[in-house]
């Protein structure tokens, strides 16, 4: 019994970090949603990030929207400043919409109103392309 608690318990505690990372498959990679807003929070760790943006819609109305992107660790080698994407910050975020999930997209690239360019396919620039 103590023998198989020894193995039990650490495939356990190696099961914690991987229940966080998850597929892209929950979004529609065939499709490209851009949202102009402020930046509301941001944090950017491992296994992925998220920034909450606030848009306005067509009738002027704050809508919150939930902004996923790659493990700070490669948005790091890719060029990203993140203490750029703060609270306030306006921009436009272009990215994937989820499949099922209304105002959530996985980031392709932030243009910031100052023109500064983040993307997340190994390069600042024209990485939708």
């Amino acid at each position: 019994m103590k023998k198989l608690a020894l193995i039990a318990l650490p495939l356990a505690a190696l099961a914690i970090p991987a229940s966080a990372h998850h597929s892209p498959a929950s979004y529609d990679t065939t499709k490209r949603v851009q949202i102009q807003g402020a930046v509301q929070t941001a944090f950017f760790r491992n296994p992925h990030g998220h920034v909450v943006v606030q848009v306005k819609d067509a009738r002027g109305k704050i809508q919150t929207w939930q902004v996923e992107t790659s493990a700070a660790n490669l948005l790091r080698r890719r060029g990203w400043v993140f203490a750029k994407v703060k609270p306030g910050v306006t921009g436009t975020f272009i990215g994937h919409p989820n499949k099922t999930v209304p105002n959530d997209i996985y980031l392709r690239e932030i243009v910031f109103s100052d023109g500064t360019r983040f993307g997340d396919k190994g390069g600042n620039d024209n990485v939708l392309d």
